[in-house]
């Protein structure tokens, strides 16, 4: 995918498309912003402008054997590092460093793309800070993450940081209208799946499933009437959040309900919920208080983090639950 066609992130996209066409892209990028929002799709086509012999205003021709093998994931010059077991181990960064010790196969230089770089372990961060330091001009790094405030400063300060936005409903339907999932869906379910989005392509591909925008309104009114239920109503929420799959829309879900709780407590005036149908939920929850909420959502904020080490999410989140349903 050309970088013009990069919807919703007009400040980056013509930001790359300008290093491109002057030959100044930096070492080592660094991609930051919301979930969902464009930043692997943006890394994908830099390394498509890159690479392309027949470029064309910056962008990859499309059409050549370099793009696409790059489209097939066949490109010999690029790799791809990502978490296992939420984690980016140094045995990872070893065999990046390896595959940089070759010259290019097919082009001028080598490519890396670390997809949540955030996640990487002490080991490994140290490991990549020392190949940073020591920069080879036939290799490039491209970083990608929503929680940058973990990476090592050392490491912040080696990359250009690049700023992505959260996408705008209206953008958020006109790419979901070109999506397979999104197949004969009708419009006004592709504008509920952006109402509940929060600005990520990801989570309303996810709601688009109507059962998923259920799912989410039974479990915000659970997670809303705790500071009213028993120990045994937490215990229960705690298991079957561990076992979820969606991970990403729960924390979402709820850091997004404890803003609209905080902001009403506070008595902001003019207040508009993040997310549509909760605003009475979030005035009963909002009783709890400024200070005790702002301590909820801290807990929240450190088992999220706490997910890039190997944390026992079940026991995380009976804790978390147990405390507001006991009271704070």
């Amino acid at each position: 995918m050309p970088l013009v066609d990069l919807l919703g992130q007009t400040l980056v996209r013509e930001r790359l498309t300008s290093m491109v066409v002057n030959g100044r892209v930096p070492q080592a990028l660094l991609f930051v912003g919301p979930q969902g929002v464009g930043k692997d799709l943006a890394a994908l086509s830099l390394v498509q402008a890159l690479i392309c012999p027949a470029r064309e205003n910056g962008d990859g021709c499309g059409r050549c054997p370099s793009c696409i093998q790059l489209k097939r994931q066949l490109y010999p010059d690029l790799m791809i590092v990502e978490p296992e077991k939420r984690q980016i181990k140094i045995e990872q960064i070893r065999e990046l460093q390896d595959f940089i010790s070759y010259a290019p196969v097919v082009g001028d230089r080598r490519i890396i793309i670390i997809r949540d770089a955030h996640r990487l372990n002490q080991l490994a961060a140290n490991a990549l800070l020392k190949t940073l330091e020591e920069p080879n001009p036939a290799v490039s790094f491209i970083l990608l993450s929503h929680r940058h405030n973990l990476l090592l400063a050392t490491v912040l300060s080696r990359c250009l940081m690049l700023h992505f936005i959260s996408l705008s409903g209206p953008i958020i339907v006109q790419i979901l209208a070109q999506q397979a999932a999104a197949e004969g869906v009708a419009q006004a379910d592709l504008e509920e799946a952006a109402a509940w989005s929060g600005g990520s392509m990801e989570r309303a591909i996810f709601f688009l499933e109507p059962a998923n925008i259920d799912w989410c309104r039974n479990f915000v009114e659970r997670f809303s009437e705790l500071p009213k239920k028993s120990m045994q109503a937490a215990l229960a929420l705690a298991e079957e959040l561990s076992q979820t799959d969606n991970l990403e829309v729960v924390f979402f879900v709820l850091r997004s309900f404890l803003h609209d709780a905080i902001l009403y407590a506070q008595e902001v005036e003019n207040l508009t919920s993040t997310l549509s149908g909760w605003s009475d939920k979030v005035a009963d929850f909002a009783g709890l208080g400024v200070q005790p909420l702002l301590s909820i959502r801290q807990q929240l904020l450190a088992i999220e983090r706490d997910l890039a080490v190997n944390i026992n999410l079940k026991l995380a989140f009976e804790a978390f639950f147990m405390k507001i349903a006991v009271g704070i």
